[in-house]
């Protein structure tokens, strides 16, 4: 197990209830259900992404403007601002 550190969070009652449930059918500290809740929203929201096999990543360069400032400019060739 890698180096723990101790912290304090404040739940609510109903949560804390619903945790103890969950960990005794599990078999397991509500601590340890709580690093896997973390573990496990931290995988969803950094889920690593293939930029290689992205098709916009592969249009660039290959598209040819003649506007030279289409970044700067680009509200004016969108929306004719």
């Amino acid at each position: 197990m890698s180096n723990l550190h101790r912290t304090q969070i404040y739940i609510e009652e109903d949560q804390l209830h619903q945790l103890k449930l969950e960990a005794g059918r599990e078999r397991l500290a509500i601590s340890e259900l709580i690093r896997r809740a973390i573990r496990h929203l931290l995988e969803t929201k950094t889920k690593n992404v293939n930029w290689d096999s992205d098709p916009l990543t592969k249009a660039i360069g290959k598209i040819k403007l003649a506007a030279t400032d289409a970044s700067v400019n680009h509200d004016h060739y969108l929306y004719g601002r």
